[in-house]
């Protein structure tokens, strides 16, 4: 693809930090056109029962290892989800022309990715070749679920100025919400809101805050202070939110 553009997004994610990139991608990729191809390699697969996968979603491309955090990324059920075994992949070569090229087991991706972004580039019948793999990104265990008028969710990222991003987007909490009175709990019940903000300054200084940022993600913060710190929240922290007739 010798005309290839290509941007790096992804230099200050720390290694193996899936969740992370998981976040930055969802992030991004409103910003790029229909038909962007996404490589997320922020944790390398090397592994016998771990493959990359090929991801479509609202017109763009994503390939990545298979890994939990893909729901994430996709929030909903993809265009297309391939998974990209063996045959699959032996299926890409045959297609693509390609004769040559190893697969090293130190660095799988120098032998794999480029091969999968060439089918997407040749407009290869990809939905052909191989069965819908849908389940297994949205299965994932990072995605919010609703359990007795309780939507329940996770902190998935924490910004430098220690703000606690969760996963809990704004049209998830309006369909759960329909005007009802709710009570957020941050990690336990000694911590908990009943209001969201639409901007920081609307509360005081020291004080906690919620309110959905500029990805529409739920998010907590404190004016001129680090949430995160204060009270102790990381990647994985539970959210949630109880929501009164």
């Amino acid at each position: 693809m010798p005309d290839v553009r290509l941007i790096e997004t992804g230099n200050q994610i720390l290694p193996f930090r899936t969740l992370e990139g998981a976040f930055i991608v969802r992030s991004i990729l409103p910003e790029f056109p229909i038909g962007s191809i996404h490589l997320f390699l922020v944790n390398q697969g090397n592994s016998p029962d771990v493959y990359p996968m090929l991801l479509k979603t609202k017109g763009r491309y994503i390939i990545a290892w298979e890994d939990s955090v893909l729901g994430l990324v996709v929030e909903e059920k993809p265009e297309l989800c391939l998974r990209i075994t063996p045959d699959v992949f032996n299926k890409m070569k045959k297609l693509t022309g390609v004769v040559n090229g190893q697969v090293a087991p130190s660095f799988p991706e120098l032998g794999l990715f480029p091969i999968i972004a060439l089918s997407i580039v040749l407009e290869l019948p990809l939905a052909e070749l191989g069965p819908d793999q849908s389940d297994i990104v949205m299965n994932s265990p990072w995605l919010p679920v609703i359990q007795d008028k309780t939507l329940v969710g996770r902190v998935i990222y924490i910004d430098s100025y220690g703000n606690a991003i969760s996963n809990i987007s704004k049209d998830l909490f309006d369909r759960a919400n329909q005007g009802k009175r709710f009570e957020i709990y941050i990690i336990s019940n000694h911590y908990r809101l009943d209001r969201i903000n639409t901007g920081y300054m609307e509360t005081e200084p020291g004080d906690m805050l919620a309110l959905f940022n500029a990805i529409n993600y739920l998010e907590f913060a404190i004016v001129h202070g680090n949430i995160s710190d204060l009270l102790g929240l990381e990647t994985g922290s539970t959210i949630k939110i109880k929501f009164y007739d």
